[in-house]
């Protein structure tokens, strides 16, 4: 019989034991049932995710090479068939017919066979399977060859048939259809049927979309029979006389209990193919999404991420940490591992009332968790259902699937960070902390502090904490109040953050918008020749305006005097301290810090930068609608009757992402939080600038005036090089490229504005030799030649105690 203090099993609330331990015979547990799976319904599939996503890129990466290199493998390819073609005509058509039966005869095997069964599921995934993939390789034979070949569209059907029977058919089948699959692939490499870059998408392809047909209406779900498992344990040395499935919480795996014949219990997990897939998954997601969090490169097999728990349960164990004794592995069913441990007669935390976890208790926890920071342990896992309290109050730690041995002391630190925040659900902020720093000691609690943050919990405590509010905030606080140690920064743990793929779109972009443009060079080197740069004063005069601009539009924002001469070089300053930040935050920041040394009060003065920048966008809007009227009415004679209707289509399709964006519930929050109060700020901003009529003319009109100086230089620079669109056009393009490029994150939308406003003249209809180098005259009257400027600009501020 079982008691209190035999090591348990991971996450499980056992039953009692029976009174007699012979309740089912050995020999009935153990060949009962001569079946070694059973299926128990239809679910999508890990395993489904991880082939479909795989075989996507995989195609769509063999779609672009053979595309991009089209001209060369054609010619390959071509000279392969003609070479086979040749030798032997009567072969070719030999080969051409056994081509187009192999094909046929498989694809009427696997429906045939899905008729026969009377399975009319699997039918129904064989016919959806066959048309998808049939369309899309049609749609490579005109992509890759010039036409639909219909001789890529059979072989398509094929793969994608044999992957959507693949779960429904025995080992054996399926290799069976590997090699039907190969055979036809070769014949067909020897025939003029279709090329062989061809033939290699649409291959993958049609894998592709039956592991996609699986993943949307679900594959069968098989899990080993009682039968299998009683005979997996017997063959282990463990005889059971009654095996049954375990209601548990056994993330990863399929949890089994055992009653043995000498009446002692134990609890089996069964790990198969779709734990190993869903594993790989989340280690895919959390190696693209983070960093530093000390994940190790996953197991080459599902054999070496069982043996690796085992160790480490051994190893704890062995260290003197309370966890369930291991006692076999087994092979079970066609691709399952078991592993079985003793049973432990309790309940795991997050099913236990929290009067349970009293101090005693709480001390317990943190004393296992001592005993795995001696010996460099990392559980990794520290969630409510893998803490275990048997019918003594006695705490075990459970689930090693994660686990690192030698660990580094980050990993040991965010295990103390996610127990702290898992206890603190259950019983409050105070008693985590005391009892772990009682345990630990204030220096192994205080060095947590970088990981107490969502990024560092596993998913269900994450979602719990998610829902207390402050919780995060309140530990960290009480952390720093006991240890006696301010609150450091948070642990940098994204790898991918929305800036990084904002820029990577961005170039992305500008690549695709400026590499055409770049490659009639000697053609813009005779323009540079021959431009007129008389034009060059007027074009750094009208750069100038826009500083001038600036610091009238700053006098009028806020209630105090400003000196003029100091105004002018804290604008010219912004144009160095812009470069060092984004969107503009380094002139914001210079801005702030200028009228509080001019004795503003810091909360006028943010708010006076503010609403300079919102005067900036009301202008900058009026100015777009002024502009944009008068260019529809010169565009006519500047766009050919092609463009015209993608300016049309480009608006309705910005129309039709924000009604889809206010559809989405996250997106509305998001303005309703960002963006909406800075917009109530401005108008009371602008209310109050309106009382005073001098102030808000300033303010308005030095607006106006940066908006048009930036605008005039890049006539102006146009102009330079023999550009002939009129004023109301190239305004129009320069306000539309720089409210694109505002939201770029790169210093004065860097890239952005250079490949929009290229972009934007060229479909106006300025030849590109004109629009490139008058572009780049622009952004170095602009953006580049002021840099020196601003230099000096901010070190004679400095120096003068101005800023």
């Amino acid at each position: 019989m079982a008691t209190t203090d035999t090591p348990g099993p991971p996450g499980t609330r056992s039953p009692q034991a029976p009174e007699a331990p012979a309740a089912r015979p050995a020999t009935t547990a153990a060949g009962g049932d001569h079946s070694r799976e059973e299926v128990t319904g239809y679910e999508r599939s890990p395993s489904d995710v991880l082939r479909a996503g795989v075989l996507t890129v995989a195609a769509l990466l063999l779609l672009l090479v053979a595309r991009w290199a089209r001209g060369e493998a054609a010619a390959l390819d071509d000279d392969l068939v003609r070479r086979v073609s040749s030798a032997a005509p009567t072969v070719e058509r030999v080969l051409s017919g056994a081509a187009t039966l192999l094909v046929a005869a498989s694809v009427v095997a696997a429906w045939t066979t899905a008729a026969l069964t009377r399975r009319p599921r699997l039918l129904g995934y064989l016919l959806v399977a066959g048309l998808v993939a049939a369309a899309l390789a049609r749609g490579v034979g005109w992509v890759l060859d010039g036409d639909g070949a219909l001789g890529v569209d059979g072989l398509a059907v094929a793969a994608a048939s044999f992957a959507v029977l693949a779960p429904f058919v025995s080992r054996r089948w399926r290799r069976a259809g590997v090699l039907v699959i190969a055979g036809t692939t070769l014949v067909h490499l020897l025939t003029p049927l279709a090329f062989p870059a061809t033939l290699a998408v649409v291959l993958v392809l049609g894998a592709a979309v039956g592991s996609g047909t699986l993943l949307l209406f679900g594959r069968p779900v098989t899990r080993p029979t009682r039968g299998a498992v009683a005979a997996a344990l017997a063959g282990s040395g463990l005889e059971p006389v009654d095996v049954e499935p375990a209601a548990v919480d056994a993330r990863g795996s399929v949890p089994w209990t055992a009653v043995l014949r000498d009446g002692e219990r134990v609890f089996a997990k069964v790990m198969g193919a779709e734990n190993r897939a869903a594993d790989l998954l989340f280690r895919i997601y959390r190696f693209l999404r983070l960093r530093n969090v000390g994940d190790e490169r996953p197991f080459s097999s599902l054999r070496r991420t069982v043996e690796h728990e085992a160790l480490v349960s051994l190893l704890v164990r062995d260290a003197g940490a309370r966890t369930p004794r291991l006692r076999t592995i087994a092979p079970v069913g066609r691709d399952a591992l078991l592993l079985s441990y003793d049973l432990v007669d309790g309940s795991t935390l997050d099913r236990l009332p929290v009067t349970a976890l009293t101090p005693p208790v709480l001390h317990g926890i943190w004393e296992q968790v001592a005993v795995l920071r001696r010996h460099r342990v990392a559980h990794r896992d520290l969630r409510r259902a893998n803490l275990l309290l048997d019918r003594s109050g006695t705490p075990w730690l459970i689930d090693w699937g994660f686990s690192e041995v030698a660990a580094a002391p980050e990993l040991l630190d965010a295990d103390v960070a996610q127990l702290l925040v898992a206890l603190a659900l259950e019983v409050g902020v105070d008693p985590a902390v005391d009892s772990a720093v009682a345990e630990l000691g204030p220096e192994a609690v205080a060095a947590s502090l970088p990981r107490l943050q969502p990024k560092s919990l596993s998913g269900a405590t994450r979602e719990a904490a998610k829902h207390s509010g402050d919780l995060l905030p309140r530990i960290r606080a009480a952390v720093s109040a006991r240890c006696g140690v301010p609150e450091p920064r948070l642990a940098d743990l994204d790898r991918i953050r929305p800036r990084t793929l904002l820029v990577v779109a961005m170039l992305v972009l500008v690549t695709y918008v400026l590499v055409p443009q770049l490659g009639d060079v000697a053609g813009m080197a005779a323009r540079v020749r021959d431009a007129d740069w008389a034009w060059a004063p007027l074009v750094l005069a009208a750069s100038a305006l826009t500083y001038v601009g600036a610091a009238v539009s700053l006098a009028g924002a806020v209630p105090a005097r400003l000196r003029p001469v100091p105004t002018l070089v804290v604008q010219l300053a912004s144009a160095f301290a812009g470069k060092l930040a984004p969107s503009a935050l380094g002139g914001l920041a210079l801005n702030v810090r200028y009228l509080q040394r001019s004795g503003v009060d810091l909360a006028v003065a943010t708010s006076g930068v503010g609403l300079s920048y919102a005067a900036g966008t009301v202008v900058h809007v009026l100015l777009l609608v002024g502009f944009g009227i008068s260019a529809g009415r010169a565009l006519p004679g500047a766009l050919g009757p092609v463009e015209s209707p993608a300016v049309l289509w480009g608006a309705l399709a910005v129309l039709a992402v924000a009604v889809a964006a206010s559809a989405v519930p996250a997106l509305r929050r998001l303005v309703v939080r960002r963006l909406l109060p800075p917009l109530r700020r401005s108008v009371h901003g602008v209310t109050a600038a309106l009382r005073s009529p001098g102030k808000l003319a300033l303010l308005l009109g030095g607006s106006a005036a940066t908006t048009l100086g930036y605008l005039f230089c890049l006539f102006l620079s146009t102009r330079a090089f023999g550009g002939d669109l009129g004023l109301a056009v190239v305004g129009a393009v320069y306000l539309v490229g720089a409210t694109v490029a505002a939201v770029a994150p790169t210093p004065g939308g860097l890239g952005a504005l250079e490949a929009a406003l290229i972009a934007g003249l060229v479909g106006a209809g300025m030849d590109h030799t004109v629009a490139v180098p008058g572009v780049f005259l622009f952004r170095i009257a602009t953006f580049w030649l002021p840099a020196l400027p601003g230099w000096v600009a901010l070190t004679w501020l400095r120096r003068s105690d101005y800023v």
